[in-house]
């Protein structure tokens, strides 16, 4: 038997930045951001399944109390940077489910991502500048890897329909910079609510 189904939610992303020198470190902020896409599960006989399926997501970070100047240095003022990275995400995750009717369940396993974009906000005074790069010559890696762990409910509607809330994270085990000096890992959770139909030969439990 498998499921499929849609999920999507809202999600706090940032960057953990490390650098070799101290003049290319810094501390992004976290922000809200979203993600959605298609979910496919295969169910075992057991309380096991296997759960995939594709994503957009986006993530990124914002910087409060930004100093901006001009390209003669001058002050032009301060405002907050907003940067956005969007992803396809496509995770191949485990998954462990407990109770015959309402579930509660954990699931982990690895991801890969693909770089659709890199977007630049910044806000000054109001007025906002975007600033889509070219990434070809960004100085980013188009692909990101890591593990999503997660944790969540299902709760069955009538036979065949089911509804899920779940909250996973997407921790970035590779540098998504060119650069030597710095090293920049994704960090992402989920907030997930998902509705799945279930397909294939299905017997109720009593």
């Amino acid at each position: 038997m498998f499921d499929l189904g849609l999920e999507g939610g809202p999600n706090l992303s940032t960057m953990l930045v490390s650098a070799s020198h101290p003049l290319f470190d810094f501390n992004p902020d976290p922000a809200i951001f979203g993600s959605g896409g298609f979910i496919f599960q295969y169910n075992f006989k057991n309380f096991l399944s296997l759960k995939t399926g594709f994503s957009y997501q986006r993530k990124g970070y914002q910087i409060n109390g930004t100093t901006f100047v001009d390209n003669n240095g001058n002050l032009i003022g301060n405002g907050k940077t907003t940067s956005n990275f969007d992803y396809l995400t496509f995770p191949v995750l485990v998954k462990a489910s407990f109770g015959k009717k309402v579930s509660f369940f954990v699931n982990a396993g690895p991801y890969i991502g693909y770089l659709l974009a890199k977007t630049d906000r910044m806000k000054i005074n109001k007025q906002e500048t975007i600033y889509k790069e070219d990434l070809n010559h960004s100085g980013f890696n188009r692909w990101d890897f890591g593990l999503a762990s997660g944790v969540g409910v299902a709760i069955p509607i009538r036979t065949y329909w089911v509804i899920s809330i779940e909250a996973r994270n997407y921790s970035g085990l590779m540098d998504i910079t060119d650069a030597s000096v710095t090293k920049w890992l994704t960090n992402t959770t989920d907030l997930r609510i998902g509705v799945a139909y279930k397909l294939g030969f299905y017997t109720d439990e009593k």
